[in-house]
C-alpha cells in the first residue's frame, strides 16, 4: 500500500509539473494572440485581456530576473491586481461579451488555481520538535550529521534551509535575505547550513554568506522527505528533475529540533525576520 501510495504522488507531482508548465505557455500564446486581434480590429477589450494573460509570466520573469527586488506573497498581490484589472477593462469595453470576456475569466481561473494548488507543498511525516533531526546523505553519498557538524565547527546552535532550486526565484530571494542574517547567527555561534538538490555551483550569489551548501543525493532513502522526485519546474535550467521542499529546521548543538516552520506554499519559505525571530530559542 505504501509503494503504491509513494507512485501515485509521484505521478501527482508529475502532472502537476506540467499543468503548471502548460499554464504559463496558455497565458504566454493568448497574451499574443490579444496584441494581433488588437492591431486587427483595435478594439480595447483585446488590451484588457493582454494585460490579464501577460500580469503573472511578467511577473514572475521580473522575480526570476531581480529576485531581491520584487519579492512575491501568498496571493502575488502585484500580479493579481493587474489580472483583475485587465478583466475589469475587459467587461467594461467588450460590450458584446464575446472572446475577450470568455478568454480573461478563463485566465482568472488558471491565476487561482496556480496560487492555491499548483503552487502547494505536501509534507510528508516530518521530525517533531524535541526529536532528533535526522541523517542525511550529500553528494558522494557523504552521510551528513546534524550533532557531529555542530560538534566539530563548535556551533551552539544550526539553522538548516531546505532550498527548492535554482530556478525558484523564492529561494534566491531568500538567499539575498540571509545576508542580512548572517551577522546574529554569528553573533550567536548558529551554523548555517543551506541544502537542496542543485550543484552548491549554482549558487554563485551566496558567496557572502557564512554558510555551508551541501546538495542532497536525490535518490537516498534517507532524504525521501525532504525531496520531491519530479519536483522540479520544466525549465532549461533545471539539471535536476527533483526539487527539495522548502523547509526551515533550528537544532541545538545536539541535533535536537527546537523548531522548524513547514510552509503550505513553495513561494513563501519562510524570511529572514522570521528566522531572526525564532533564534531566541537556543536560549531556552
Amino acid at each position: 500500500m505504501q509503494v503504491f501510495s509513494r507512485h501515485f504522488y509521484s505521478l501527482m507531482r508529475k502532472f502537476k509539473v506540467f499543468l503548471t508548465t502548460l499554464a504559463f505557455v496558455w497565458l504566454w500564446i493568448c497574451g499574443f494572440w490579444a496584441i494581433y486581434r488588437y492591431f486587427g480590429s483595435g478594439a480595447i477589450a483585446w488590451l484588457g485581456l493582454l494585460l490579464n494573460a501577460w500580469a503573472l509570466p511578467l511577473w514572475m520573469l521580473l522575480r526570476s530576473i531581480w529576485p531581491e527586488k520584487y519579492r512575491g506573497d501568498q496571493r502575488e498581490s502585484a500580479a493579481f491586481a493587474a489580472v483583475l484589472a485587465g478583466l475589469a477593462v475587459v467587461l467594461l469595453t467588450d460590450t458584446d461579451r464575446g472572446q475577450p470576456v470568455y478568454l480573461a475569466i478563463c485566465n482568472l481561473f488558471i491565476f487561482l488555481v496556480y496560487l492555491f494548488h499548483l503552487s502547494a507543498v505536501r509534507h510528508p511525516d516530518m521530525p517533531a520538535v524535541d526529536s532528533r533531526f535526522p541523517e542525511l546523505v550529500v553528494t558522494s553519498c557523504k552521510i551528513w550529521h546534524a550533532e557531529e557538524y555542530a560538534r566539530r565547527n563548535n556551533f551552539c546552535g544550526l539553522l538548516l534551509i531546505f532550498l527548492r532550486g535554482r530556478c525558484c526565484a523564492d529561494s534566491r530571494a531568500l538567499i539575498a535575505e540571509l545576508r542580512e542574517l548572517s551577522p546574529h547567527l554569528q553573533k550567536r555561534s548558529v551554523g548555517l547550513v543551506l541544502f537542496s538538490t542543485s550543484p552548491a555551483s549554482d549558487w554563485g550569489g551566496s558567496g557572502q554568506l557564512a554558510a555551508e551548501i551541501l546538495q542532497l543525493e536525490s535518490g537516498a532513502c534517507a532524504n525521501l522527505p525532504f525531496v520531491v522526485a519530479g519536483g522540479a519546474p520544466l525549465l532549461p535550467c533545471s539539471r535536476t528533475t527533483a526539487a527539495a521542499r522548502p523547509c526551515q529546521w533550528l537544532l541545538d548543538s545536539e541535533g535536537v529540533v527546537v523548531w522548524r516552520h513547514l510552509p503550505h506554499n513553495y513561494r513563501t519559505p519562510g524570511s529572514a525576520d522570521l528566522l531572526r525571530s525564532q533564534l531566541f530559542r537556543l536560549e531556552e
